[in-house]
């Protein structure tokens, strides 16, 4: 059997495509659609409804599906707008392009044959695995251990062949169980039909083919003969009487998408280039939104305090708030988060009229202090959080720390489905809710969900230490769009889906491609976050800021002034930072008393007795190599631990003359990207640690990239930045604030929705691929 790519330079393929008028046949289980276990969930490829869906438009094809199932069922997974003719049920039941079902007669004592055939299955507990269909009953095994199925099969098909005799039934086995049926239901007979309504319209001005997959396609093979191409639908060769083997999914949509292309398409159906994008979406899944966007995070966008009796609520001001905001103000769109209120009362007010001024909705969610403590501090900070952050020796793998993460989970689930409706878009924001669009179905509540990760996917190495480690990959492949902030991340996510779901495949190119993984169709991609450049870069060009900024150099006359901006968090490498200055002063002794070190810490779970230690441990390193080097009129390093309002903190940003952003691992590190865009006069120069998501965007554009665990690279990485010419800084830095202008937040939520809303996967990820400029800071790892 020959395979995909010499079916490319056949004279039976160009034929098929060159023929004016054109007759497609398919099988839809293990052709169109995975086999699952659960036969409810058998949903098409993706890309598959709207390759069928242009082909039914267009006047040169005759689509036909041929399956085993009712036409009922293949018509309902496939929901196609414009309707293609269904076969359902070997060929006993025809479901017309207007959506008529006829069905043929059952020969006499076939109904009492299949009721014997369902009384005898039934008394040896294989109820739930029947699947009765007009003129057919079929026993499913798939999902069983090997050995139990091949045991049912080998007793139903000796049992089946007895009862079958007497009413002139057959008993077929087939790919995942058996079954009996009336002898005059066979593909092979609808093949012979189809080919002779066609010539009886055409004669021989037409060409054919057959796509199936298993045994009950054979006759179906056998009936087409020379008349047209067998293709059979395969992970690998096996007897057949096919002529090609096509992999699915990529050879299949290949062979689809070659398909749609190459007819006349007719007068009414030409499409110009808009048209084409919007062919290629899958039907009810319009490439523009339809409906309201839903964003559900952690926290809601706003602070809420208490004043006295009342509570006020204050928007925030983070770069994503800043850029989702049109877009749900446009869409009357809403906000699903915790509140965070602490003590009595009722804010729902303050809410209301919040979300009246803003234009879109809030939904506080109200979490019990227990659910607080175990769903966030447990589970989501002493799991997660250090587990995909590579510190797997600091997590606390508490059972109930699960168990209380799944129930905030359903109830952030509920709350979506109560106020969601069905053509609404729901996008899920970080690891706190990976579990959130799998309770939406388990509850019923069909919704279109993507899901952004803000910090790292580990590596299998890491990630196949959580014990839930599967529960979580399941729940993910819920979303239709998983986004991660790196090439590399993405990487890790294939890498661990291949281990624990070994027959996951990948398809398509660029930043954006489609995962097939436990019988699911999932599209991943990688969006590397960003900042609001604008806002910062307007702060920046202030007079007050410069001002500000002016002031904080005049304390530290003819010095550079090296700045660390960090929350209290041990992935951000503070000690070693601190490590790597002392190492410099060392190193290099005439950067003493010409070099000053701010590091300014934000306040962060203080009560936590880890991160408590880890701040004395920062306040003890400062003690030390001040005492160790201090000289009249110059202290190293100035220790500010604080939250600063944007404005100081920008005008720290303007003051700075080097940025070290030396974290252990970071999802992106948004620090790296404000210290360039604030950096309006172009020349401040930025120390990154390769173990950041920004390093993957910067490394080519003039960051010094260092290994934030080799103190005496960044040693010298601080040296080489304090030496560099003011000429070579300016270029540097002006690349560095360009990328960032250009691939800003509202960028950002522009490549995520129009890759959710987009069917064009090609243009897409190609569309990607330039936009962002992404290379791995490390050797790519291919898979």
């Amino acid at each position: 059997m020959k395979e995909w790519t010499q079916l490319l330079r056949s004279r039976e393929y160009r034929a098929l495509l060159a023929a004016r008028r054109k007759l497609l046949m398919l099988d839809y289980d293990g052709t169109l659609a995975p086999f699952t276990a659960e036969r409810h969930k058998a949903l098409p490829y993706l890309g598959v409804r709207r390759l069928l869906e242009g082909l039914a438009r267009n006047d040169a094809w005759r689509v036909v599906i041929v399956s085993g199932r009712s036409a009922a069922d293949v018509a309902g997974f496939l929901e196609l707008e414009r309707n293609v003719e269904i076969f359902g049920c070997h060929g006993g039941e025809h479901r017309d392009l207007a959506g008529l079902l006829t069905r043929l007669e059952l020969a006499p004592g076939l109904e009492k044959a299949l009721a014997d055939a369902r009384f005898w299955a039934e008394g040896q507990g294989l109820g739930e695995h029947l699947e009765a269909k007009h003129g057919c009953l079929a026993i499913h095994v798939r999902g069983l251990p090997p050995p139990r199925a091949a045991e049912i099969v080998a007793e139903a098909s000796r049992v089946f062949g007895l009862i079958a005799h007497a009413a002139k039934a057959e008993v077929l086995p087939f790919d995942g169980g058996v079954e009996i049926r009336a002898g005059a239901f066979t593909k092979g007979r609808v093949v012979q039909r189809l080919l002779a309504e066609e010539t009886a319209l055409h004669g021989s001005g037409f060409a054919s083919a057959y796509l199936g997959d298993d045994l009950t396609d054979e006759d179906a093979f056998q009936a087409l003969g020379q008349a047209g191409l067998a293709l059979l639908v395969g992970r690998k060769h096996k007897p057949s009487r096919a002529q090609y083997l096509l992999h699915p999914p990529s050879d299949l949509l290949e062979f689809l998408q070659s398909c749609l292309l190459s007819g006349a398409v007719s007068q009414g159906a030409e499409q110009g280039p808009a048209d084409k994008r919007g062919a290629d979406r899958e039907p009810g899944r319009s490439g523009q939104m339809r409906g309201r966007l839903l964003v559900v995070s952690n926290r809601l966008p706003v602070t809420l305090k208490r004043e006295g009796d009342a509570w006020t609520v204050k928007a925030g001001a983070g770069g994503l708030v800043t850029a989702l905001a049109p877009v749900l103000r446009d869409r009357g769109g809403l906000w699903v988060g915790s509140s965070g209120q602490e003590g009595g009362g009722d804010p729902s007010a303050p809410f209301a009229k919040f979300s009246k001024e803003a234009g879109y909705g809030l939904l506080p969610i109200e979490l019990t202090e227990s659910e607080h403590r175990n769903y966030y501090e447990g589970f989501s900070n002493e799991i997660i959080w250090p587990l995909f952050h590579d510190f797997q020796s600091r997590c606390n793998f508490v059972p109930d720390y699960w168990t209380s993460y799944l129930d905030v989970n359903r109830k952030f689930a509920r709350t979506v489905a109560q106020s969601s409706r069905p053509d609404d878009y729901v996008w899920i924001h970080d690891y706190h809710l990976m579990h959130v669009a799998q309770f939406l179905k388990e509850q019923g509540t069909d919704r279109r969900c993507g899901f952004f990760l803000h910090i790292p996917f580990p590596a299998p190495d890491i990630f196949l230490k959580l014990p839930w480690r599967k529960q979580v990959l399941q729940a993910l492949l819920e979303h239709e769009l998983v986004g991660f902030q790196t090439l590399s991340d993405r990487r890790n996510f294939v890498r661990c889906l291949r281990v624990l779901f070994p027959r996951t495949e990948v398809w398509g190119r660029g930043s954006v491609v489609t995962v097939g993984a436990n019988e699911r169709s999932v599209r991943i991609g990688s969006f590397p976050i960003s900042i609001d450049y604008a806002a910062f870069a307007r702060q920046a060009a202030r007079r007050d800021t410069a001002a500000a900024a002016a002031k904080i150099r005049a304390a530290f006359p003819q010095r550079k002034i090296v700045l660390g901006v960090d929350r209290l968090d041990y992935s951000k490498g503070i000690p070693e930072r601190l490590q790597a200055f002392r190492r410099a002063l060392i190193r290099y002794p005439e950067l003493r008393g010409r070099v000053s070190f701010i590091q300014v810490l934000v306040p962060s779970r203080e009560g936590v007795g880890e991160y408590q230690e880890l701040k004395n441990e920062i306040e003890q390193l400062v003690t030390q190599i001040n005492g160790e080097f201090t000289q009249p009129g110059w202290v190293p390093i100035h220790h500010l631990y604080r939250n600063l309002p944007r404005a100081e903190l920008v005008a720290n940003y303007l003051a700075a003359d080097i940025a070290m952003v030396t974290s252990l691992r970071d999802g992106m590190n948004l620090v790296a990207k404000e210290y360039c865009a604030s950096n309006t006069p172009e020349t401040g120069a930025l120390i990154l640690s390769e173990f950041t998501g920004a390093a993957a965007q910067f490394q080519r554009l003039g960051a010094f990239l260092v290994n934030p665990y080799d103190i005496d690279e960044v040693a010298d990485a601080l040296n080489a930045a304090c030496q560099l010419p003011v000429l070579e800084r300016k270029m540097r830095m002006h690349k560095l604030r360009d990328n960032v202008r250009r691939f800003n937040i509202s960028v950002w939520v522009d490549s995520f929705l129009g890759a959710a809303f987009s069917r064009n996967l090609d243009d897409f990820t190609h569309q990607e691929t330039v936009q962002f400029h992404e290379k791995e800071p490390l050797t790519p790892v291919a898979y």
